[in-house]
C-alpha cells in the first residue's frame, strides 16, 4: 500500500466520524434522560431516534450493525418500560445506562469477529479499493477496540451510581464521567488516525 493510500484510508477515519458520532446520539440521549419519572419518555426518544438514524443510513449508505443494535437495544428498553411492574421499573431506571453501556460494548466487540463497527463508518470516505488494506483494517480495528473499553469503562460508573442513588453521584457517574470517556474517545479516535497517517 502505497503512503498516499494509507494516508488517504486513515484520513477517512475524521471525515466519517460525524457518522459515527450521530450514530452515538440515541444512546447519549437515553443517558441524559433516563431516570425513574421519565423511562418510558428516554426509551421511546431514544428509539425514533435509532430508528431515524438507521432509515437514513439504509437509504443513503447502507446499513451499520451500530445502528442495527440502537433499534433493537432500544426497542427493548421500550417494551420493558411500559411493561414492568413498579418494582422492575425502579430496578431498571437505576440500572439502564450501565446495561446501554453493556450493550454498546457488546456490539463493538462483537464486531471485532467480523467488520470492526468504525469501518462501516470508514468506507463512506475512503475509496472502495482501500477498503481491504492492511492500514485500514488495523486503523479501524484500533479504533473499534478502543470504544469498546470506553464503552465497558461506563459501566461499573452507571452501577455505582445506580447503587448510591443520590443526586451528586448521579450527575458524576451517570453524565460527568461518561461524558468525559466519549471526549477522550473522539479524541483518541483523531489521534489513531494520525498515527496512521504519519506512519
Amino acid at each position: 500500500m502505497t503512503a498516499s493510500a494509507a494516508s488517504e484510508s486513515a484520513q477517512g477515519q475524521h471525515s466519517s466520524g460525524s457518522g459515527l458520532y450521530i450514530a452515538l446520539v440515541p444512546w447519549v440521549a437515553f443517558t441524559l434522560l433516563a431516570q425513574h419519572s421519565t423511562l418510558k419518555l428516554a426509551s421511546v426518544a431514544a428509539l425514533v431516534l435509532a430508528v431515524a438514524i438507521m432509515i437514513r443510513s439504509i437509504v443513503t449508505t447502507g446499513v451499520k450493525v451500530l445502528e442495527v443494535g440502537a433499534v433493537l437495544a432500544f426497542t427493548g428498553f421500550t417494551v420493558v418500560a411500559f411493561g414492568a411492574d413498579h418494582a422492575a421499573g425502579v430496578w431498571m431506571a437505576r440500572y439502564s445506562r450501565a446495561i446501554a453501556a453493556g450493550l454498546l460494548a457488546l456490539i463493538a466487540f462483537a464486531s471485532l469477529l467480523f467488520t470492526p463497527f468504525t469501518e462501516q463508518y470508514a468506507r463512506e470516505s475512503v475509496p472502495r479499493e482501500h477498503w481491504g488494506s492492511p492500514t485500514f483494517k488495523l486503523v479501524n480495528r484500533r479504533i473499534t477496540l478502543m470504544w469498546a473499553f470506553v464503552f465497558t469503562a461506563m459501566i461499573p460508573f452507571h452501577i455505582a451510581a445506580g447503587v448510591i442513588d443520590e443526586r451528586r453521584t448521579n450527575i458524576l457517574f451517570n453524565w460527568v464521567v461518561p461524558i468525559g470517556l466519549l471526549l477522550w474517545g473522539i479524541k483518541q479516535t483523531d489521534k489513531i488516525a494520525d498515527e496512521a497517517t504519519a506512519a
